[in-house]
């Protein structure tokens, strides 16, 4: 059996005999986490005082092959959607063991790293959450968007006409699956497991290179930036590389210290890992669903999306506080996508223009000039880039006016003053084509007005 999982890559395996599962697991949880008491002490670091645990493996005729097919075997079961509580913590715990073995040196010699089995244990850490939960946030969000035919243009058909019979297909298909409840304390105690994977994962990435693995690199990205969204955070914490894993509470604060030990050297070049990384944050700070397609639907504005949003940018502020140089042409592209992926909705633009701003301020004058060179062309393109602009250009004028080193050009030491934000950016679109951007460059006009800053008035 223990071939066979091997042979066949962790990939359409049989199931461990019932029998053997039942006899693992016949004291609970309690084999799990003796077995990781035992194994803690050979990934501590001081081999001098301790014998290879792989000698002592192979002196006692134990497996790690075959150690590792039965992990599988919990990982996989507990994965399942109709897993109960008691199965999703198996795997939860079956995962934290896989990778204390990875964390033991000599674990890359003795072939226990594989590639389906490590990227099953890193999404045991979504999977093993109960589905109807995430349903239920999203029903939530459907309920709490705007009716969809209020929305629609007269004349203009209903884009998806099997939407009724897609919808009854999948009641029918939801009442064809037994549903799993799950009370309070089970999911509880599935959180917790969720929390102690992912300090386990913590512990690996220092000492574990995903350098040669670039596949297993970007579905971590993938995992933790969704796990940055897995429950609200009711303190503040600071983003830095001196974070002490023990003392963090919340699952997105262990999230986000994971995608910060991701941008070290060891795991890939910089600009690669940060643009992989700023890619998937996008989705947060536009507050938009984070699927695969190039349509994104907007999310409801909830305190839980808008929190999301702001521990993005905040995490995104401490990366450029840290790295600088090496961030600035990585985060040009960010700003970029901010301003051609917001949705085309009021309370959406100004929050992305907030945030574009916050982002932009943390880059130094030339770069900062050069960013404003490329918006002013931006605003000059379609309809909703010119109404975009102007918020954005609302937003900057609540910014300090810069004054620019000699070192700038003319040009660009004109780009940094607010005299160009009021004249150009704003009062330029007063006599727009479009009646939607004319108006809201005239409100936008009209609010410049009522600022108190000496050189906003003085444009004006």
């Amino acid at each position: 059996w223990v071939e066979t999982v091997w042979d066949l890559d962790f990939t359409e395996t049989e199931p461990l005999d019932p029998w053997i599962a039942e006899e693992i697991t016949a004291d609970g949880l309690d084999t799990f986490t003796r077995l990781y008491s035992a194994l803690a002490p050979f990934a501590a670091g001081d081999q001098e005082s301790r014998e290879n645990v792989w000698t002592l493996f192979a002196e006692n005729s134990l497996s790690h092959q075959a150690l590792v097919a039965v992990l599988h075997h919990f990982v996989h079961v507990g994965q399942h959607k109709r897993a109960n509580r008691q199965q999703r913590v198996f795997a939860l715990h079956s995962a934290g063991l896989y990778l204390l073995l990875l964390e033991i040196p000599g674990s890359i010699a003795n072939q226990v790293f594989h590639q389906v089995m490590f990227d099953k244990c890193l999404h045991t850490l979504t999977k093993c959450w109960p589905q109807e939960m995430k349903k239920r946030k999203k029903t939530h969000s459907q309920s709490s968007q705007p009716n969809a035919r209020r929305n629609r243009k007269k004349g203009k058909p209903c884009r998806n006409d099997n939407s009724s019979m897609e919808e009854m297909l999948e009641e029918e298909k939801e009442e064809d699956e037994e549903n799993v409840y799950f009370s309070t304390e089970d999911l509880l105690q599935v959180r917790n497991a969720i929390f102690l994977l992912l300090k386990n994962f913590l512990r690996l990435l220092p000492k574990f290179s995903l350098k040669e693995k670039p596949q297993c690199m970007q579905n971590c990205v993938q995992v933790f930036v969704e796990m940055t969204s897995f429950e609200p955070v009711l303190h503040e914490f600071k983003f830095s590389a001196a974070m002490d894993v023990n003392k963090a509470k919340y699952i997105p604060e262990l999230a986000y210290y994971g995608l910060h030990l991701l941008c070290s050297p060891l795991h890939g070049t910089e600009d690669k890992t940060l643009r992989c990384v700023f890619q998937h944050l996008l989705s947060i700070i536009l507050m938009v669903e984070s699927s695969g397609g190039s349509r994104h639907e907007a999310l409801p504005i909830t305190s839980a999306v808008t929190s999301a949003r702001s521990q993005a940018v905040k995490f995104i502020s401490s990366l450029v506080d840290e790295l600088k140089e090496a961030v600035y042409p990585v985060l040009r592209i960010l700003l970029q996508h901010i301003c051609t992926k917001v949705p085309d909705k009021a309370d959406y633009r100004t929050y992305a223009a907030q945030a574009l701003v916050t982002l932009l301020d943390k880059l130094p004058c030339a770069e900062f000039a050069e960013f404003i060179a490329w918006l002013y062309k931006y605003s000059l393109t379609k309809v909703s880039y010119r109404v975009f602009a102007l918020d954005v250009a609302l937003a900057l004028l609540e910014l300090p006016e810069r004054s620019p080193g000699s070192s700038l050009s003319q040009d660009h030491q004109s780009l940094l003053k607010h005299k160009f934000l009021v004249q150009v950016m704003v009062f330029g679109r007063c006599s727009d084509k479009a009646p939607v951007v004319r108006s809201k460059a005239l409100s936008s006009f009209a609010y410049c007005l009522d600022m108190k800053a000496a050189a906003t008035s003085e444009s004006i």
